[in-house]
C-alpha cells in the first residue's frame, strides 16, 4: 500500500468521526463522514443553499448523496479544506477525477476552475498519468459541456501516448457511441504525423528524352 492510499485512509477515519465543528453527517454510496457545514456554505452555492435554506437535511443535519464515494468525496475535502490549519491544494493523478466531478455536482466553481488552469500548464502535460485515467479525464469534461477550447491540453496528452493501441482499447469500452465518436475525433486531431514522406526520385527529362531517339 502506498504512502499516499495510507494517507487517505487515515483522514477517512477522520471525518467519520463526528466533532464539534463537523456535524453535518453526509451518507454517501459506500460510508458516511461528518462534515463542517458552515465553512462549505462559504465555498459552495450547493452548501449555502443548504444551510440558509429550510431543507430537511438542514433540519436533520443529515445528506444523502447516494452517487458519490466516500473515497473521493474525502480526496475533495483535503482540498478545499484545511488540515491541521493548512491548505494543500496540490492537484494530481490521484484526487483530478474527484475534483473535477465534486466541483460540478457540489458546485464549487473555483476548484472547477483551478481544475482548467492545471491542464494547460507545463506540470500537467510533464506528468505521466495512466491512460485509463486520462481517458476518464476527457469524458468527465466532455459531459461536463466544457469548452472544447479547455480540453485541448488532455487530447493532446493522449494524442502523444507512444501506445495508441492501449488508447483505442479503452476507447472501445465507452459505452456512449457519440462520447466515444467524439473523443476519438478529438484524439485523432492532434495525433503527430506518422507517414514518411516518398523518396525523391532524380529524373532528368532533357537526358531520358533524348534516349527516345538514340535507335
Amino acid at each position: 500500500m502506498t504512502s499516499i492510499n495510507s494517507h487517505l485512509i487515515e483522514k477517512i477515519n477522520f471525518y467519520k468521526t463526528r466533532s464539534a465543528l463537523r456535524e453535518l453527517e453526509i451518507c454517501t454510496n459506500s460510508d458516511s463522514i461528518f462534515v463542517n457545514l458552515n465553512y462549505l456554505a462559504e465555498l459552495s452555492e450547493y452548501f449555502y443553499v443548504l444551510r440558509t435554506g429550510s431543507y430537511a437535511e438542514n433540519a436533520s443535519q443529515k445528506l444523502i448523496l447516494d452517487d458519490v464515494f466516500t473515497e473521493e468525496l474525502v480526496q475533495f475535502l483535503l482540498y478545499v479544506c484545511p488540515d491541521g490549519f493548512r491548505f494543500n491544494r496540490k492537484i494530481n493523478e490521484q484526487n483530478i477525477l474527484s475534483l473535477l466531478f465534486l466541483s460540478d455536482r457540489l458546485m464549487f466553481p473555483w476548484v472547477k476552475e483551478e481544475v482548467l488552469n492545471y491542464l494547460k500548464n507545463e506540470e500537467f502535460q510533464n506528468t505521466l498519468y495512466d491512460t485509463e485515467l486520462l481517458i476518464q479525464l476527457c469524458y468527465l469534461l466532455k459531459t461536463q459541456a466544457i469548452e472544447p477550447t479547455e480540453t485541448d491540453p488532455v487530447f493532446q496528452k493522449i494524442a502523444n501516448l507512444k501506445k495508441q493501441e492501449l488508447v483505442d482499447e479503452v476507447l472501445d469500452s465507452i459505452p456512449d457511441s457519440d462520447v466515444k465518436s467524439y473523443m476519438n475525433k478529438r484524439i485523432k486531431e492532434f495525433r503527430p504525423y506518422t507517414c514518411k514522406p516518398r523518396p525523391q526520385i532524380f529524373f532528368n527529362w532533357d537526358d531520358n528524352f533524348s534516349h527516345l531517339y538514340d535507335n
